[in-house]
């Protein structure tokens, strides 16, 4: 089970992201009163949530999910997460950097194979994002347009970030787990000589 993930992980965060991208929605569109779609926005928030309470009706929260359904829960939320960021400016969005947080929770708990497959899908989606998006919420005004390097740069950064980040967290927690497995091993070798010690001694005792 070490490379499973405990449903009510999953949902704690889903819940925690449910909360943190609605409370920038009715900030962005109510407190600074930048256009944005809200509807949709809150709409595609809203799916998330339905879908968080969906997983908590059909399943206990004390459930390991096995790393594909785990991994599909993860691909969900990166595609959520560009719909998001499609509907308010792309990579102008700072909020584009949110596509590291499902690799990285993926290189911690899944197999390398579907953090490398989940990176890959979130870099498609950044790619995208690049060509195709709404414009950035910002004063009707005095528009904000970034020139196109600047954008290039954020998805170079997004790149290297779910490389090297994901291969970091990845390592360290592989090397937690084995030294786990090796203090584990450890306790297992000390106790079967304590057991054949006190089976020694039994004998010992038996003879005389």
């Amino acid at each position: 089970q070490r490379r499973n993930v405990r449903l009510d992980t999953l949902l704690r965060l889903r819940w925690f992201a449910v909360i943190g991208q609605t409370t920038a929605v009715l900030v962005v569109y109510y407190a600074i009163e930048f256009p944005l779609p809200i509807w949709a926005c809150l709409a595609v928030i809203a799916l998330s949530a339905w879908l968080n309470i969906a997983l908590r009706v059909r399943f206990s929260l004390t459930q390991r999910l096995e790393p594909e359904r785990a991994a599909w829960l993860l691909a969900f939320d990166i595609a959520e997460l560009a719909v998001l960021l499609f509907l308010t400016g792309g990579l102008e969005n700072p909020f584009a950097f949110l596509f590291l947080a499902p690799v990285l929770l993926s290189a911690t708990a899944l197999p390398p194979r579907i953090t490398v497959i989940l990176g890959a899908f979130a870099i498609v989606c950044a790619t995208v994002l690049v060509f195709a998006h709404y414009p950035l919420p910002w004063d009707l005004d005095d528009p904000l347009e970034q020139p196109w390097i600047y954008l290039l740069g954020v998805w170079f950064c997004i790149l290297l970030a779910i490389g090297f980040i994901g291969v970091y967290a990845w390592q360290i927690t592989e090397e937690g787990r084995q030294i786990a497995e090796a203090l584990a091993a450890t306790e297992l070798v000390l106790a079967r000589e304590q057991h054949l010690s006190q089976l020694d001694g039994l004998a010992a005792a038996g003879e005389q």
